[in-house]
């Protein structure tokens, strides 16, 4: 298990955290919103129940493997989870990467927050988790995530078939 990960980084704007068991609403909300889920191959998150597998992988990732998805405050606005986003270890045609993935309310959006988030996810993953391959797996008509990745200067490895959608891969350059 990775401990020296932290579990809860404070920016200058936010204050990223694991979430917590009582969360599952917020879950679905930022994974059941269609606008949210626009580019998702799987579609939008329909029930509370599967809100709560998702939030019991995310909060599995963080006793098991010590890493995982980040609950996004703003610090002007203490409680309210307005996104998620982080790494998380991950199978990619067969091999064990950390996948970089953000998603927030449409009230955050052009706030600069995935790109705040995934910078210091990426730092993190770097400085504690050297040793496995970092991705973006981007639908490649999500225009606004592929800007994210350039403007953290990831660069395009490869196009690949992800849940039945063209995807692009993105690398730490």
């Amino acid at each position: 298990m990775i401990r020296t990960y932290p579990r809860t980084v404070t920016t200058e704007r936010l204050l990223l955290r694991p979430f917590r068991e009582s969360e599952v609403e917020v879950i679905l909300a930022l994974h059941g919103d269609p606008e949210t889920n626009r580019f998702n191959p799987s579609g939008p998150m329909r029930t509370l129940d599967d809100a709560r597998e998702r939030l019991a992988l995310w909060l599995g990732d963080w006793s098991q493997q010590g890493v995982g998805y980040w609950a996004v405050e703003r610090l002007e606005a203490p409680g309210v989870v307005v996104g998620v986003g982080g790494v998380r270890h991950k199978e990619l045609e067969g091999q064990t990467v950390l996948n970089l993935a953000y998603r927030f309310a449409p009230e955050a959006w052009g706030t600069g927050y995935a790109t705040e988030v995934s910078r210091v996810a990426l730092e993190q993953a770097r400085k504690h988790i050297p040793e496995v391959p970092l991705v973006a797996i981007i639908n490649q008509v999500n225009a606004p995530s592929i800007r994210v990745a350039e403007r953290l200067g990831m660069r395009l490895d490869r196009v690949i078939d992800y849940l039945g959608v063209p995807s692009r891969v993105y690398m730490p350059g």
